[in-house]
């Protein structure tokens, strides 16, 4: 797509076909990465052993943790080249590209470090039980020597589509999860290596998927460019990634510490149950991946009209994103409250196993219909460089409201109580995200209307 073609796409074209252009190729490439993340699943169910199953829902936060970091620079850089496109600064989109690049490097280098140093302690902190220990042990370590390629693909994504370039975006990602799908039964089986298997199988996704992102940005093919020469340390730039990046993360590091603690207390319910809610975890990824690559092709849309001062366009961009993604919810709980063991059981043949994921995925889907709204409200807010209400939003899903229900619903209901918690927390956050949304939206309005009066005075 040329410059003016985008550029009529973000300004001019209508908002429900532009919301559609941009979101429906972000998510079939989502859909292309919850493939990725459940064709481990269904191989390593292809094993019979509810042990390797638990042990890869209980790795599942070390990924979670990678993400969590990068994306502290990869959130907060994409939301500056948005702004900075719409105003028409190709130089400080240059400048925020490759200093976020250089920066994913050295988080990926010590996140890597660390990892692999402080591994045992990390494994018995997830909740591994003495029959998974082993497993997640075998799991957690490979992961960790490949958090550089599986850190900066993640990141290439995300920047690439911060210019409004998704098929690259796409690409890269369908590249990865074909080679994973084709090593996966390779190493799991053909090399017997279980679940050790499963991580090389991925750690080599990412690096495929890392070398088109590398050959996109080398080509010149792209809108922001990446040198060298560009990294900078503008206090700026920093101030812009990190003041938006880090909520966003932090979203990320409560979900990942959420999940450890989630794992902890299901832990006297039997591997089965650990196993069942590993699946069922799994299966939400596919509303949860459809939601956020909506919420990843509004964003651009939202910063570049947030950077023209277009704030009408910007509202219509939003409304019209939370009804797109409050019906999809709906039919998505449908599907899956009808075809709930029959999903299950794609991933295991084990009854104990099957019946667990049934009762875990029933209650789990409820969060569909509020989580498409809440991913849009939290995703404009970052779009608008809004750092303290991203902050408010990102400690309150996971830690405010998600945490301490875990610990208050497991203790009044059990199991039950323990599984509600996401969907009420998830309720309960798209509510905070909508009074912040309506008042960050008034006082933009309210600053516009302002700003036209002055410049009118001037004429």
């Amino acid at each position: 797509m040329t410059q003016n073609k985008q550029t009529e796409l973000m300004a001019n074209t209508p908002v429900p076909k532009a919301i559609l252009k941009m979101s429906i190729p972000v998510v079939l490439g989502m859909m292309v990465q919850v493939l990725y993340n459940l064709v481990d699943t269904f191989f390593i169910g292809k094993l019979n052993d509810p042990n390797q199953l638990a042990a890869a829902n209980i790795t599942t936060p070390i990924f979670m943790l990678m993400m969590a970091i990068v994306t502290i620079v990869s959130t907060g850089a994409s939301s500056y080249i948005s702004r900075c496109l719409g105003q028409k600064d190709s130089q400080s989109a240059n400048k925020t590209l490759s200093t976020g690049i250089a920066i994913s490097t050295g988080l990926g280098c010590l996140v890597m470090a660390v990892g692999l140093i402080f591994l045992k302690p990390f494994i018995t902190l997830l909740g591994a039980t003495e029959a998974v220990y082993p497993y997640a042990y075998s799991y957690a370590s490979i992961m960790f020597i490949g958090t550089l390629p599986v850190m900066l693909n993640y990141a290439g994504g995300q920047l690439i589509r911060s210019e409004g370039s998704i098929m690259p975006s796409i690409i890269g990602m369908m590249i990865g999860t074909v080679v994973n799908v084709i090593l996966d039964p390779i190493f799991i089986f053909s090399f017997d290596m279980g679940i050790k298997g499963a991580a090389i199988a991925t750690v080599l996704g990412n690096v495929a998927a890392l070398g088109y992102y590398i050959y996109y940005y080398l080509s010149g093919k792209s809108l922001v460019k990446f040198k060298p020469k560009f990294i900078s340390a503008e206090k700026k730039i920093w101030g812009e990634t990190f003041g938006i990046g880090i909520p966003a993360a932090l979203s990320q590091f409560l979900m990942s510490g959420a999940l450890i603690v989630c794992n902890n207390l299901a832990k006297p319910f039997g591997e089965n149950a650990v196993a069942g809610m590993g699946i069922a975890a799994k299966l939400m990824y596919i509303g949860t991946f459809i939601f956020m690559g909506f919420a990843a092709g509004c964003q651009p849309l939202v910063g570049y009209n947030y950077g023209a001062k277009n704030i009408a366009r910007v509202k219509t961009i939003i409304k019209t994103g939370m009804l797109m993604t409050a019906g999809i919810g709906i039919v998505l709980t449908m599907i899956f409250g009808i075809f709930a063991k029959g999903l299950i059981s794609i991933f295991t043949p084990l009854p104990e196993v099957i019946a667990e994921g049934v009762t875990v995925l029933t209650t789990y889907m409820w969060s569909f219909i509020v989580l498409g709204p809440q991913m849009l409200a939290s995703t404009a807010i970052q779009a608008f460089g809004k750092a303290k209400a991203s902050l408010l939003l990102s400690t309150a899903r996971q830690g405010l409201f998600y945490i301490p229900l875990l610990f208050l619903l497991n203790n009044c209901f059990s199991f039950k109580g323990l599984l509600w918690a996401q969907p009420v927390s998830d309720a309960l956050t798209l509510s905070l995200a909508l009074v912040l949304l309506v008042l960050i939206i008034k006082k933009l309005r309210h600053g516009n209307k302002e700003e036209n009066t002055i410049s009118d005075s001037h004429l």
